[in-house]
Protein backbone atom coordinates (compact mmCIF):
# COMPACT_ATOMS: atom_id res chain seq x y z
CA UNK A 1 0.00 0.00 0.00
CA UNK A 2 1.53 3.28 -1.07
CA UNK A 3 0.52 6.46 0.75
CA UNK A 4 0.80 9.77 -1.08
CA UNK A 5 0.23 13.12 0.61
CA UNK A 6 -1.02 16.02 -1.49
CA UNK A 7 -2.35 19.51 -0.96
CA UNK A 8 -5.81 19.00 -2.42
CA UNK A 9 -6.48 15.52 -1.05
CA UNK A 10 -5.27 14.85 2.44
CA UNK A 11 -4.33 11.25 1.66
CA UNK A 12 -4.35 8.81 -1.21
CA UNK A 13 -3.80 5.07 -1.21
CA UNK A 14 -2.92 2.91 -4.19
CA UNK A 15 -4.11 -0.61 -3.48
CA UNK A 16 -3.36 -3.80 -5.36
CA UNK A 17 -6.62 -5.62 -5.92
CA UNK A 18 -7.76 -9.11 -6.80
CA UNK A 19 -7.57 -8.35 -10.51
CA UNK A 20 -4.10 -8.68 -12.01
CA UNK A 21 -2.24 -5.45 -12.75
CA UNK A 22 -5.06 -3.28 -11.40
CA UNK A 23 -4.65 -0.65 -8.72
CA UNK A 24 -7.58 0.86 -6.89
CA UNK A 25 -6.77 4.48 -6.12
CA UNK A 26 -8.40 5.63 -2.89
CA UNK A 27 -8.48 9.40 -2.34
CA UNK A 28 -9.48 11.04 0.95
CA UNK A 29 -10.54 14.61 1.53
CA UNK A 30 -13.20 17.03 2.70
CA UNK A 31 -15.70 18.37 0.16
CA UNK A 32 -13.53 17.58 -2.85
CA UNK A 33 -15.64 15.04 -4.77
CA UNK A 34 -18.05 17.41 -6.53
CA UNK A 35 -15.72 20.40 -6.40
CA UNK A 36 -12.60 18.80 -7.85
CA UNK A 37 -12.34 15.04 -8.33
CA UNK A 38 -15.44 14.28 -10.41
CA UNK A 39 -15.05 17.28 -12.78
CA UNK A 40 -11.40 16.27 -13.28
CA UNK A 41 -12.43 12.68 -14.03
CA UNK A 42 -15.08 13.80 -16.53
CA UNK A 43 -12.70 16.17 -18.30
CA UNK A 44 -9.86 13.66 -18.49
CA UNK A 45 -11.65 10.58 -19.78
CA UNK A 46 -12.55 9.73 -23.35
CA UNK A 47 -15.21 7.30 -22.15
CA UNK A 48 -18.97 7.76 -22.04
CA UNK A 49 -19.74 8.50 -18.39
CA UNK A 50 -22.93 7.75 -16.48
CA UNK A 51 -23.65 8.46 -12.81
CA UNK A 52 -25.95 6.06 -10.96
CA UNK A 53 -27.35 6.89 -7.53
CA UNK A 54 -30.49 6.44 -5.43
CA UNK A 55 -33.48 8.73 -5.05
CA UNK A 56 -32.38 10.15 -1.68
CA UNK A 57 -28.91 11.14 -2.85
CA UNK A 58 -30.25 12.48 -6.15
CA UNK A 59 -32.59 14.82 -4.26
CA UNK A 60 -30.05 15.81 -1.62
CA UNK A 61 -27.30 16.70 -4.10
CA UNK A 62 -29.42 17.63 -7.11
CA UNK A 63 -27.60 20.88 -7.93
CA UNK A 64 -24.15 19.28 -7.56
CA UNK A 65 -25.14 16.37 -9.81
CA UNK A 66 -26.69 18.63 -12.43
CA UNK A 67 -23.52 20.76 -12.49
CA UNK A 68 -21.54 17.70 -13.65
CA UNK A 69 -23.61 17.74 -16.86
CA UNK A 70 -23.53 13.97 -17.41
CA UNK A 71 -26.25 11.33 -17.84
CA UNK A 72 -27.68 10.30 -14.47
CA UNK A 73 -29.92 7.39 -13.52
CA UNK A 74 -31.41 6.73 -10.09
CA UNK A 75 -33.47 4.06 -8.37
CA UNK A 76 -35.61 4.09 -5.19
CA UNK A 77 -33.47 4.34 -2.08
CA UNK A 78 -33.28 1.47 0.38
CA UNK A 79 -32.30 -2.16 0.80
CA UNK A 80 -35.51 -3.27 -0.92
CA UNK A 81 -34.08 -2.00 -4.23
CA UNK A 82 -30.94 -4.11 -4.02
CA UNK A 83 -32.35 -6.80 -6.30
CA UNK A 84 -31.87 -8.52 -9.64
CA UNK A 85 -34.91 -6.64 -10.89
CA UNK A 86 -33.38 -3.21 -10.19
CA UNK A 87 -30.14 -4.29 -11.84
CA UNK A 88 -32.06 -5.41 -14.95
CA UNK A 89 -33.93 -2.09 -15.13
CA UNK A 90 -30.65 -0.17 -14.95
CA UNK A 91 -29.11 -2.40 -17.60
CA UNK A 92 -32.02 -1.71 -19.93
CA UNK A 93 -31.66 2.03 -19.32
CA UNK A 94 -27.97 1.88 -20.21
CA UNK A 95 -28.65 -0.17 -23.33
CA UNK A 96 -31.45 2.12 -24.46
CA UNK A 97 -29.10 5.13 -24.15
CA UNK A 98 -26.41 3.38 -26.20
CA UNK A 99 -23.85 2.89 -23.46
CA UNK A 100 -21.28 0.37 -24.63
CA UNK A 101 -17.98 -1.20 -23.63
CA UNK A 102 -16.37 2.26 -23.56
CA UNK A 103 -18.61 3.33 -20.66
CA UNK A 104 -17.43 4.45 -17.25
CA UNK A 105 -19.87 4.21 -14.34
CA UNK A 106 -19.80 6.45 -11.27
CA UNK A 107 -21.67 4.95 -8.30
CA UNK A 108 -22.71 7.69 -5.86
CA UNK A 109 -24.32 6.55 -2.63
CA UNK A 110 -24.17 4.17 0.31
CA UNK A 111 -23.57 0.44 0.47
CA UNK A 112 -26.76 -0.44 -1.42
CA UNK A 113 -25.67 1.74 -4.34
CA UNK A 114 -22.05 0.60 -4.42
CA UNK A 115 -22.95 -3.11 -4.09
CA UNK A 116 -25.67 -3.00 -6.74
CA UNK A 117 -23.92 -0.69 -9.21
CA UNK A 118 -20.64 -2.52 -8.71
CA UNK A 119 -22.37 -5.76 -9.74
CA UNK A 120 -23.88 -3.94 -12.71
CA UNK A 121 -20.44 -2.67 -13.77
CA UNK A 122 -19.00 -6.17 -13.44
CA UNK A 123 -21.45 -7.70 -15.91
CA UNK A 124 -22.41 -4.85 -18.24
CA UNK A 125 -20.67 -5.49 -21.58
CA UNK A 126 -18.70 -8.08 -19.57
CA UNK A 127 -17.20 -5.35 -17.41
CA UNK A 128 -16.81 -1.58 -17.59
CA UNK A 129 -14.65 0.72 -15.48
CA UNK A 130 -16.04 1.98 -12.20
CA UNK A 131 -15.59 4.83 -9.73
CA UNK A 132 -17.16 4.57 -6.28
CA UNK A 133 -18.16 7.68 -4.34
CA UNK A 134 -19.52 6.42 -0.98
CA UNK A 135 -21.76 8.91 0.81
CA UNK A 136 -22.26 6.99 4.06
CA UNK A 137 -19.80 6.04 6.78
CA UNK A 138 -20.69 2.38 6.21
CA UNK A 139 -19.83 2.77 2.54
CA UNK A 140 -16.56 4.52 3.38
CA UNK A 141 -15.25 2.00 5.90
CA UNK A 142 -16.56 -1.19 4.32
CA UNK A 143 -18.47 -1.42 1.04
CA UNK A 144 -16.08 0.66 -1.07
CA UNK A 145 -13.05 -1.62 -0.68
CA UNK A 146 -12.55 -5.28 -1.50
CA UNK A 147 -14.47 -5.65 -4.72
CA UNK A 148 -17.48 -7.46 -3.28
CA UNK A 149 -20.63 -6.67 -5.22
CA UNK A 150 -24.06 -8.25 -5.19
CA UNK A 151 -27.80 -8.21 -4.78
CA UNK A 152 -30.25 -9.70 -2.29
CA UNK A 153 -32.81 -12.44 -2.91
CA UNK A 154 -35.69 -13.78 -0.80
CA UNK A 155 -33.29 -16.57 0.19
CA UNK A 156 -30.61 -14.34 1.67
CA UNK A 157 -28.55 -11.18 1.50
CA UNK A 158 -25.85 -10.75 -1.16
CA UNK A 159 -26.72 -14.22 -2.45
CA UNK A 160 -25.77 -13.33 -6.04
CA UNK A 161 -22.80 -11.19 -7.00
CA UNK A 162 -19.16 -11.06 -8.02
CA UNK A 163 -15.74 -9.72 -7.09
CA UNK A 164 -15.19 -6.54 -9.09
CA UNK A 165 -12.91 -3.87 -7.60
CA UNK A 166 -13.30 -0.25 -8.74
CA UNK A 167 -10.52 1.64 -10.45
CA UNK A 168 -11.03 4.58 -8.11
CA UNK A 169 -12.69 5.39 -4.78
CA UNK A 170 -13.36 8.96 -3.66
CA UNK A 171 -13.86 9.18 0.11
CA UNK A 172 -15.19 12.64 0.85
CA UNK A 173 -16.01 12.91 4.55
CA UNK A 174 -17.95 16.09 3.83
CA UNK A 175 -20.86 13.85 2.84
CA UNK A 176 -21.16 12.80 6.49
CA UNK A 177 -22.43 16.25 7.51
CA UNK A 178 -25.76 15.44 5.83
CA UNK A 179 -25.97 11.86 7.04
CA UNK A 180 -28.84 10.92 9.39
CA UNK A 181 -27.65 9.80 12.82
CA UNK A 182 -28.90 6.23 12.38
CA UNK A 183 -26.81 5.84 9.22
CA UNK A 184 -23.74 7.23 10.96
CA UNK A 185 -24.23 4.62 13.67
CA UNK A 186 -24.37 1.91 11.01
CA UNK A 187 -20.83 2.81 9.93
CA UNK A 188 -19.59 2.93 13.51
CA UNK A 189 -20.66 -0.71 13.88
CA UNK A 190 -18.17 -1.69 11.17
CA UNK A 191 -15.42 0.38 12.81
CA UNK A 192 -16.03 -1.45 16.09
CA UNK A 193 -15.94 -4.73 14.14
CA UNK A 194 -12.44 -3.92 12.86
CA UNK A 195 -11.35 -3.28 16.43
CA UNK A 196 -12.83 -6.56 17.63
CA UNK A 197 -11.28 -8.72 14.92
CA UNK A 198 -7.83 -7.19 14.58
CA UNK A 199 -7.09 -4.00 16.51
CA UNK A 200 -7.68 -3.63 20.23
CA UNK A 201 -6.21 -0.08 20.06
CA UNK A 202 -8.96 0.87 17.59
CA UNK A 203 -11.55 -0.68 19.92
CA UNK A 204 -10.12 1.37 22.80
CA UNK A 205 -10.16 4.53 20.66
CA UNK A 206 -13.87 4.00 20.10
CA UNK A 207 -14.34 3.67 23.85
CA UNK A 208 -12.89 7.14 24.44
CA UNK A 209 -13.96 9.12 21.36
CA UNK A 210 -17.75 9.34 21.60
CA UNK A 211 -17.63 13.14 21.98
CA UNK A 212 -15.59 13.51 18.79
CA UNK A 213 -18.17 11.50 16.87
CA UNK A 214 -20.99 13.55 18.39
CA UNK A 215 -19.49 16.82 17.15
CA UNK A 216 -18.54 15.24 13.81
CA UNK A 217 -14.81 15.91 14.03
CA UNK A 218 -14.10 15.27 10.33
CA UNK A 219 -10.26 15.08 10.46
CA UNK A 220 -10.55 12.56 13.31
CA UNK A 221 -13.21 10.56 11.46
CA UNK A 222 -11.02 10.53 8.35
CA UNK A 223 -8.21 9.01 10.44
CA UNK A 224 -10.59 6.33 11.72
CA UNK A 225 -11.74 5.55 8.17
CA UNK A 226 -8.11 5.21 7.05
CA UNK A 227 -7.32 2.87 9.96
CA UNK A 228 -10.37 0.77 9.14
CA UNK A 229 -9.50 0.49 5.44
CA UNK A 230 -5.89 -0.41 6.24
CA UNK A 231 -7.15 -3.29 8.39
CA UNK A 232 -9.55 -4.42 5.67
CA UNK A 233 -6.87 -4.15 2.98
CA UNK A 234 -4.41 -6.23 5.02
CA UNK A 235 -7.03 -8.96 5.24
CA UNK A 236 -8.26 -9.00 1.65
CA UNK A 237 -4.78 -8.85 0.09
CA UNK A 238 -4.11 -12.22 1.80
CA UNK A 239 -7.35 -13.77 0.59
CA UNK A 240 -8.93 -11.74 -2.24
CA UNK A 241 -11.50 -14.38 -3.28
CA UNK A 242 -12.24 -15.93 0.15
CA UNK A 243 -10.39 -19.09 -0.85
CA UNK A 244 -8.01 -19.36 2.13
CA UNK A 245 -10.37 -18.48 4.97
CA UNK A 246 -8.58 -15.37 6.21
CA UNK A 247 -11.12 -12.99 4.68
CA UNK A 248 -13.90 -14.62 6.69
CA UNK A 249 -12.89 -12.58 9.74
CA UNK A 250 -14.45 -9.54 8.03
CA UNK A 251 -17.75 -11.42 8.35
CA UNK A 252 -17.73 -11.24 12.15
CA UNK A 253 -21.28 -10.44 13.29
CA UNK A 254 -22.65 -10.71 9.76
CA UNK A 255 -23.68 -14.38 9.94
CA UNK A 256 -26.46 -13.70 12.40
CA UNK A 257 -26.82 -10.09 11.21
CA UNK A 258 -27.63 -10.95 7.59
CA UNK A 259 -30.04 -13.66 8.70
CA UNK A 260 -31.87 -11.21 10.98
CA UNK A 261 -32.14 -8.64 8.18
CA UNK A 262 -33.75 -11.24 5.92
CA UNK A 263 -35.91 -12.64 8.73
CA UNK A 264 -37.29 -9.15 9.44
CA UNK A 265 -37.76 -8.33 5.75
CA UNK A 266 -35.11 -5.56 5.93
CA UNK A 267 -37.13 -3.51 8.41
CA UNK A 268 -34.05 -3.95 10.60
CA UNK A 269 -31.25 -1.79 9.20
CA UNK A 270 -27.88 -3.32 8.35
CA UNK A 271 -25.92 -1.56 11.09
CA UNK A 272 -28.31 -2.62 13.84
CA UNK A 273 -28.42 -6.18 12.50
CA UNK A 274 -24.62 -6.46 12.52
CA UNK A 275 -24.42 -4.94 16.02
CA UNK A 276 -26.81 -7.64 17.24
CA UNK A 277 -24.87 -10.24 15.28
CA UNK A 278 -21.58 -9.17 16.88
CA UNK A 279 -23.16 -9.34 20.34
CA UNK A 280 -24.55 -12.81 19.58
CA UNK A 281 -21.20 -14.09 18.27
CA UNK A 282 -19.49 -12.60 21.35
CA UNK A 283 -22.02 -14.35 23.59
CA UNK A 284 -21.28 -17.70 21.91
CA UNK A 285 -17.54 -16.98 22.28
CA UNK A 286 -18.00 -16.26 25.99
CA UNK A 287 -20.15 -19.34 26.55
CA UNK A 288 -17.33 -21.39 25.01
CA UNK A 289 -14.94 -19.78 27.52
CA UNK A 290 -12.95 -18.15 24.74
CA UNK A 291 -13.94 -14.59 25.59
CA UNK A 292 -13.97 -13.48 29.22
CA UNK A 293 -17.07 -12.11 30.93
CA UNK A 294 -15.20 -8.82 31.37
CA UNK A 295 -14.48 -8.55 27.64
CA UNK A 296 -18.06 -9.49 26.75
CA UNK A 297 -19.32 -6.73 29.06
CA UNK A 298 -16.89 -4.26 27.45
CA UNK A 299 -18.29 -5.11 24.02
CA UNK A 300 -21.89 -4.65 25.17
CA UNK A 301 -21.01 -1.39 26.92
CA UNK A 302 -19.35 0.00 23.78
CA UNK A 303 -22.34 -0.92 21.62
CA UNK A 304 -24.63 0.75 24.16
CA UNK A 305 -22.41 3.86 24.24
CA UNK A 306 -23.10 4.37 20.53
CA UNK A 307 -26.81 3.56 20.89
CA UNK A 308 -26.56 0.24 19.07
CA UNK A 309 -29.26 -2.32 19.92
CA UNK A 310 -28.52 -5.86 21.01
CA UNK A 311 -32.08 -7.05 21.70
CA UNK A 312 -35.29 -7.13 19.67
CA UNK A 313 -38.84 -6.77 21.05
CA UNK A 314 -40.59 -9.35 18.85
CA UNK A 315 -39.81 -13.06 18.56
CA UNK A 316 -39.41 -15.05 15.36
CA UNK A 317 -39.20 -18.74 14.70
CA UNK A 318 -35.87 -20.38 15.48
CA UNK A 319 -36.57 -22.76 12.59
CA UNK A 320 -36.85 -19.83 10.16
CA UNK A 321 -33.56 -18.46 11.46
CA UNK A 322 -31.83 -21.83 11.11
CA UNK A 323 -32.97 -22.20 7.50
CA UNK A 324 -31.37 -18.83 6.70
CA UNK A 325 -28.15 -19.65 8.57
CA UNK A 326 -27.90 -22.92 6.63
CA UNK A 327 -27.61 -20.88 3.42
CA UNK A 328 -24.87 -18.59 4.77
CA UNK A 329 -21.74 -18.63 2.60
CA UNK A 330 -19.64 -20.02 5.48
CA UNK A 331 -22.06 -22.90 6.16
CA UNK A 332 -20.68 -26.38 5.53
CA UNK A 333 -23.14 -29.06 4.43
CA UNK A 334 -25.93 -26.70 5.57
CA UNK A 335 -24.43 -26.49 9.07
CA UNK A 336 -23.89 -22.90 10.27
CA UNK A 337 -20.36 -21.71 11.03
CA UNK A 338 -19.57 -18.49 12.91
CA UNK A 339 -16.54 -16.24 13.19
CA UNK A 340 -15.72 -16.25 16.93
CA UNK A 341 -13.44 -14.18 19.17
CA UNK A 342 -10.60 -15.49 21.33
CA UNK A 343 -10.23 -12.03 22.84
CA UNK A 344 -10.82 -8.44 21.80
CA UNK A 345 -8.66 -7.93 18.71
CA UNK A 346 -8.10 -11.66 18.04
CA UNK A 347 -10.28 -14.06 16.04
CA UNK A 348 -10.19 -17.84 16.46
CA UNK A 349 -8.25 -19.42 13.56
CA UNK A 350 -9.71 -22.96 13.64
CA UNK A 351 -6.90 -24.40 11.51
CA UNK A 352 -7.07 -21.54 9.03
CA UNK A 353 -10.84 -21.71 8.53
CA UNK A 354 -11.41 -18.64 10.77
CA UNK A 355 -14.90 -19.89 11.59
CA UNK A 356 -16.28 -22.87 13.46
CA UNK A 357 -19.40 -25.02 13.47
CA UNK A 358 -21.96 -23.76 15.97
CA UNK A 359 -24.52 -26.13 17.40
CA UNK A 360 -28.28 -25.66 17.36
CA UNK A 361 -28.22 -25.31 21.15
CA UNK A 362 -25.65 -22.50 20.99
CA UNK A 363 -27.64 -20.68 18.30
CA UNK A 364 -30.90 -21.16 20.22
CA UNK A 365 -29.30 -19.66 23.34
CA UNK A 366 -28.15 -16.64 21.36
CA UNK A 367 -31.53 -16.38 19.62
CA UNK A 368 -33.41 -16.37 22.93
CA UNK A 369 -30.97 -13.76 24.29
CA UNK A 370 -31.58 -11.49 21.29
CA UNK A 371 -35.35 -11.80 21.48
CA UNK A 372 -35.71 -11.76 25.24
CA UNK A 373 -38.57 -9.69 26.65
CA UNK A 374 -37.66 -6.04 26.96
Amino acid sequence: MKLIHSETKLLEMKIKTSRANLLTEVAFGVRFAFEEALPKLIDATNKKIVLITDSNIEKLYQSNIEALNIKTFSFPAGEASKTRETKALLEDLLLSHHFGKDSHIIALGGGVVTDLVGFLAATYCRGVTLTLVPTTLLGMVDACLGGKTGVNTPYGKNAIGSFYPPTEVLIDVGFLTKLPQEQLVGGMVEVIKYGLIQSKPLFETMQTSKERWDRLDLPFIMEIIQQSLKIKHEVIIEDPFEEKGTRRILNFGHTMGHALETLENYHLDHGSAVAIGMAAASLISMNRELLSQKEFDEILNLLALYNMPVHRPAAHSIDDLMSLLARDKKAQLATPRFVLLKEIGVVGSYDGEYCDTVSFEEIETAFNWIYKEL
